[in-house]
């Protein structure tokens, strides 16, 4: 449902960097906001003209209808409703719904549904939005164009950017890759995700994390802990309490700020750092960057790393195999040996693991094979390019 924009009311805003005119239109005025509307009212001809520290006006639109709450929470998180000083929030559940409610002025929005031993929320901001409306923050942390074309394909087998999950053995999951809390005595990968949003944007980290507590602690990139109050969480009793309602609500409402989002994005595609620019003994020393180096083969790699990252490499070992070739007669090929391996690749992998296998391989590489006919992807050998270097220094 729109809502109606009454411009006789306006509001200021102040222009931060990262910020665009889409990313300010989506947070004042919705999901479906025009970003023209502001460009109207203030007078700008030039959308990539803004500067930081410029006043905007911002037109200020009338409450939602209450059979919208999902738009109702972006809008009201967005706007400052989220209390920095911790004003006090209670939690009720009707039916599967969980419904938060500030207790200053009783503002309620459903914003999660309950699910054994916790919640869900799918969450609405999709990597894709985001890739248009976050496009200056992306050229800030040197996305190269072929990484964003992978990182679309594979989020769209996974959550949005602020999905979140405290029903099962993790305790907390978050965000587009879905980082987890880690079980009990593990170490998850969601600490680091938030290393990398407090190394980046410590303001952001403090904002949403850090003045309730939360902190992380022994990173090595991939994973770690996290604490709170001091005290790091190992046990499942430690970890249970990141099962609460209000530390949902708080990741919920992280994922919602462009900043984070950009964060997660970034951190999304350094899990190629992990497996496909590494030497392995498996491939004879060869990396998976130079046996397979299409975009679409980037894309079903780091789709099937995120969902079983232990069978990646040995999967396109047997592909290889299969081919009757050798790592260094494909490393060394053409593009046609290429899509031989990716097609050994595909089939091996739907079974690869057997009872563990890759959920849903064939649904999943089909929106991949989509990509290509769309023009979103390319199977040519070596069209993969990556700014890794770049955001290293």
């Amino acid at each position: 449902m729109k809502r109606s924009i009454c411009e006789t009311a306006m509001q200021e805003y102040i222009v931060r960097a990262g910020d665009t005119l889409s990313a300010i239109a989506k947070r004042f005025l919705g999901a479906n906001a025009d970003w023209r509307e502001i460009a109207r009212i203030n007078n700008i001809t030039n959308p990539a003209s803004l500067q930081i520290g410029q006043k905007l006006l911002i037109p200020v639109v009338t409450p939602p209808s209450a059979r919208n709450p999902e738009v109702a929470m972006v809008r009201n998180t967005l706007q400052g409703v989220y209390p920095p000083n911790k004003i006090a929030i209670s939690f009720t559940t009707v039916g599967s719904d969980v419904i938060a409610k500030l207790l200053n002025t009783g503002q309620q929005e459903p914003f999660a549904k309950t699910r054994d031993l916790g919640l869900y929320r799918l969450g609405i901001f999709k990597l894709r939005d985001f890739i248009a409306y976050g496009s200056g923050l992306l050229q800030q942390v040197q996305m190269s164009p072929s990484e964003i074309k992978v990182m679309l394909v594979t989020s769209a087998n996974e959550g949005s950017l602020d999905a979140i999950n405290t029903w099962d053995s993790q305790y907390l999951s978050f965000g587009i890759f879905q980082w987890t809390l880690g079980a009990a005595e593990q170490q998850g990968e969601l600490p680091a995700l938030l290393n990398n949003l407090k190394r980046r944007y410590p303001s952001e980290f403090q904002y949403y994390f850090g003045q309730f507590g939360l902190d992380v602690t022994s990173l090595d990139g991939i994973t770690g802990w996290m604490s709170l109050n001091g005290n790091r969480l190992v046990s499942a009793a430690d970890k249970n309490l990141m099962r609460q309602p209000l530390w949902a609500l708080r990741f919920a409402i992280a994922g919602m700020d462009a900043l984070v989002q950009s964060v997660q994005v970034v951190h999304a595609i350094s899990r190629l750092d992990r497996f496909y620019f590494t030497p392995t003994q498996t491939l004879q020393g060869f990396t998976l960057s130079q046996i397979l180096s299409s975009e679409f083969a980037v894309a079903l790699l780091l789709d099937h790393h995120v969902n079983r990252p232990s069978h990646v490499i040995p999967c396109v070992a047997d592909a290889i195999a299969r081919s009757r070739l050798t790592p260094a007669q494909v490393a060394q090929g053409s593009t046609d040996n290429e899509a031989l391996i990716i097609q050994n690749y595909l089939a091996l992998r739907e079974t690869f693991g057997g009872a563990s296998a890759m959920t849903k391989s064939r649904e999943r590489a089909e929106l991949a094979r989509q990509s290509i006919a769309t023009g979103n992807l390319s199977p040519q050998r070596f069209s993969f390019r990556s700014n890794r270097q770049s955001r290293s220094t």
